[in-house]
């Protein structure tokens, strides 16, 4: 797992997933290949479980169908975590719509990908996401959209680790029947950077 992607889910955790609450949260895609996000809940009163199509380190949940996750209660989890593995999934749209299905009302996910980096199957090896891109998956699965940057940062003048070289994740962060009045007051990247041009949040 490259360091800009721990880094901008860790920002995640620590903007939406309350400090002691107990709290489900849904990683899709968990297996451990060289590294996870487990890690990130350390300390966290976080019911953490890991959901892929094959068993292995880091996978709590093996579903038959890619597609259709009756292994899970629908609308069972607060928050749904996806990193570095949208790209390999071959309907993506499918897969955006059982994660709203499992996620309860109010929830929040936050789906990670790259936006440029070189081929790599696991076992395939399909897409490269831009923020419209995203948004695009949210608005067909009837979630509303909070942020989608590509190089997405916070407001900090500390840019150095938030720059992996050959990597440019883009993000989502995107809830199930948010109030649209709210969406202004939720956390947000404030900037992107992307082959060293800070651009400012729209």
């Amino acid at each position: 797992m490259h360091k800009s992607a721990m880094l901008r889910m860790d920002w995640f955790i620590q903007n939406y997933i309350p400090k002691g609450t107990p709290v489900r949260v849904l990683d899709v895609g968990s297996y451990c290949v060289n590294g996870s996000y487990k890690e990130l809940f350390n300390g966290m009163s976080v019911d953490y479980v890991g959901l892929d199509i094959s068993a292995g380190p880091n996978v709590d949940v093996v579903v038959k169908d890619a597609y259709c996750w009756d292994e899970i209660r629908d609308e069972s989890f607060d928050f749904v975590i996806s990193g570095n593995a949208f790209e390999h999934i071959e309907f993506p749209w499918l897969t955006m719509e059982q994660i709203y299905k499992k996620l309860k009302p109010g929830g929040f996910i936050c789906i990670l990908a790259p936006f440029c980096l070189s081929e790599h199957r696991y076992p395939v090896d399909c897409y490269r996401y831009y923020p419209d891109g995203f948004k695009a998956l949210a608005k067909w699965a009837k979630f509303t959209v909070v942020d989608a940057t590509t190089g997405g940062v916070p407001n900090t003048n500390d840019l150095t680790e938030w720059r992996t070289e050959n990597y440019d994740d883009t993000v989502l962060i995107a809830g199930k029947q948010i109030e649209a009045g709210t969406i202004d007051m939720l956390p947000k990247f404030s900037k992107e950077i992307r082959s060293e041009t800070i651009i400012q949040g729209s």
